[in-house]
């Protein structure tokens, strides 16, 4: 085990472990701290390790434990280089959590200084000159800006990464990666001269991954969304790091099942057209709230449906979700909903359900959880950045097969190709 990844929700820590998979290393994703000792994971054929957390909107003190357990994790597992994965729109508040993170971080791995990488043209998501873009939108007006949880207001990131950390914030522009890797080096160098310990850096195609990757390899901390994997394992397997085995998703016929409750555009739109020709049950805020039966009512209805692929979902438009918002009060829903979303699934995968497609990274979390999944594999990908997953291991003690679609991932029609992924079908 080469490299560690501290990921700060379900969907972006399997979004980058796809990135790794496909680029050539052999990956496990765990969820959350694993109780595997590390020796016994040192016996196993992985490459990098990332280890999936649900810290992106946890407190801040919470989210700094949480991280530096797995970042003491995967020291002990042999990693030597690091990576703090988080949303490629940099999915934060004003006040963290990334900064504060990072900064503990850099600090217990007595580093000086790291970048940040957020990007992922694939998806959509590029930086230039520090402000980031969202299919050719600015990110606070993109959709991003009304997002529940983590509102992005300011399309400049060296600013907006400024508020949350107690160190400065530079920049590796867009001209000085055209001019190589040696100009980043010497940018970089000059940062830290300045008194810089981090950088946000422009990233406009996925060729500019291989200069950056080559510039910051020595590195002990990076930072980023799931891009920056794409330029990574070339350089492990150049130093001859890589392992030569490849893991090999095993044969699956069990029923299959589909959760949302990401309110993004994206999701809501793959919703409606699968919903056209296929059972679907909408549960709504009121009934995750008052409805003591709901899990129940949900269960039978599953069962009378199970052979179809059922989708259940609590997805809805953005000013419907403020307006529950506001009269249940945010914490107090999105905690019911994820524990409904965590409930169903344990009820599920003690049933005859062990394929599960999950949409929302609070939704996938819950669902993990539920599962009662520790590690997972890493399969082909289906859609940018998304990921054929599967476990041995669960609270039911059969195989199960999961998906973990980021809100905004994933083209029109992506449940069926899911389904058909992970279904061998």
């Amino acid at each position: 085990m080469k490299l560690g990844i501290i990921g700060d929700d379900f969907t972006g820590s399997s979004d980058i472990a796809n990135n790794l998979k496909k680029s050539g290393m052999q990956v496990s994703m765990y969820a959350g701290v694993p109780n595997l000792l590390p020796e016994e994971a040192k016996k196993e054929q992985t490459d990098a390790a990332v280890i999936a957390l649900k810290t992106r909107t946890a407190p801040i003190e919470d989210a700094i434990r949480e991280s530096l357990e797995a970042l003491s994790w995967l020291k002990d597992c042999g990693c030597e280089q690091f990576i703090f994965k988080y949303c490629s729109t940099f999915d934060s508040t004003k006040e963290g959590n990334i900064g504060p993170v990072t900064d503990a971080v850099m600090e217990k791995l007595n580093t000086d200084f790291t970048i940040a990488c957020p990007s992922f043209p694939d998806a959509g998501r590029t930086v230039y000159l520090g402000h980031m873009f969202v299919n050719g939108k600015p990110l606070n007006e993109s959709g991003m800006e009304n997002h529940p949880l983590t509102p992005m207001t300011d399309h400049n990131l060296v600013r907006w990464l400024g508020h949350q950390t107690k160190n400065n914030v530079g920049l590796v522009d867009s001209q000085t990666i055209s001019e190589g890797e040696n100009s980043v080096k010497k940018k970089i160098e000059n940062l830290k001269k300045n008194g810089y310990k981090y950088a946000i850096i422009d990233t406009i195609k996925n060729d500019d991954f291989d200069i950056i990757c080559n510039a910051v390899k020595n590195l002990p901390l990076l930072t980023g969304g799931s891009g920056i994997a794409l330029g990574l394992p070339k350089i492990y397997k150049d130093r001859g790091l890589l392992s030569a085995s490849s893991f090999q998703i095993p044969e699956n016929n069990s029923n299959a099942i589909i959760l949302s409750g990401s309110c993004s555009v994206t999701t809501i739109n793959q919703i409606n057209i699968y919903k056209e020709n296929n059972p679907s049950f909408y549960i709504s805020p009121d009934e995750v709230i008052n409805d003591k039966d709901l899990i129940e009512k949900v269960l039978s209805w599953i069962k009378d449906n199970e052979t179809e692929s059922p989708l259940v979902y609590s997805s809805s438009d953005i000013k419907s979700v403020s307006e529950k918002q506001k009269q249940y009060g945010q914490e107090l829903l999105a905690n019911k909903i994820e524990k409904f979303f965590e409930l169903l699934s344990k009820r599920l995968v003690k049933d005859n359900f062990g394929t599960f497609i999950s949409a929302g990274g609070e939704t996938s979390g819950a669902v993990i959880k539920g599962l009662g999944i520790q590690e997972l594999k890493i399969g082909k990908e289906i859609s940018y950045g998304i990921p054929a997953l599967w476990s041995p291991e669960s609270s039911g003690n059969k195989p199960v097969f999961v998906t973990l679609k980021s809100g905004n991932f994933g083209q029109d029609d992506f449940f069926t190709r899911a389904l058909k992924a992970l279904t061998n079908s």
